[in-house]
């Protein structure tokens, strides 16, 4: 069993020990990555998740922004239960795009921002509307930079398209995971949210951060 541990308080280790379940039951309280899909690991194959595209899982995450990872799910599989194809959700109304993610909560922003960035993929890749391409890119700071020109996408929602999509060694860390290693003295209590990615991303081998990850955002035991 993995687990992140903080020893000395101000550096960042990795050790093979049991985890505190309570101690991640209290911390943990959604609104992390959509691992409604993703790619399979022994902590993921035991829900059976299905793969996504990197598209998908963008706009999965772009949904569970300020809401439960529940409510999240709910406005995705409404929003393709609508609108199977990403084209459809393109030349939708904005205001009925919204209407399907309602759920979600901030519809009307995040309707907005998921067209434009359908709208853009539309126009600069020839009507494709597919992240796909972004496998074949091996530098992962350009695509960092490439995600991060669109509102709404930010470090976390970039990072959880980096491990779960296109299976890169990430580690995303949104206010939850922040919360959880704090509490569990993973990181320096003074650690902001963005040193504690830098410090976590550090210290957990990358063949293991899908796992470390998954188990966090699922609530599973170490």
């Amino acid at each position: 069993n993995v687990v992140v541990k903080a020893e000395p308080a101000d550096n960042v280790v990795v050790k093979a020990e049991p985890a505190d379940d309570d101690v991640l039951d209290a911390a943990l309280n959604g609104g992390g990555c959509d691992l409604s899909a993703a790619p399979s690991s022994s902590a993921a194959a035991a829900l059976q998740l299905e793969p996504v595209t990197v598209l998908d899982q963008l706009i999965r995450t772009m949904l569970s922004q300020n809401t439960t990872d529940a409510t999240s799910i709910r406005a995705f599989r409404e929003l393709k239960r609508r609108y199977p194809r990403w084209e459809s959700v393109r030349t939708a109304s904005a205001a009925n795009v919204a209407d399907a993610i309602r759920v979600g909560g901030l519809a009307d922003v995040k309707a907005e921002r998921i067209q434009v960035i359908l709208n853009y993929l539309y126009e600069t890749r020839g009507g494709e509307l597919s992240l796909e391409y972004l496998h074949d890119e091996p530098d992962d700071e350009k695509i960092k930079a490439f995600l991060k020109q669109f509102k709404g996408v930010g470090p976390k929602t970039i990072s959880c398209v980096l491990l779960f999509a296109l299976r890169r060694a990430d580690f995303p860390v949104d206010t939850h995971v922040w919360k959880i290693s704090l509490a569990l003295r993973w990181i320096p209590k003074s650690a902001t949210r963005e040193q504690a990615y830098d410090l976590l991303n550090s210290a957990i081998p990358d063949d293991i951060k899908f796992d470390v990850s998954a188990r966090l955002a699922l609530g599973l035991s170490a």
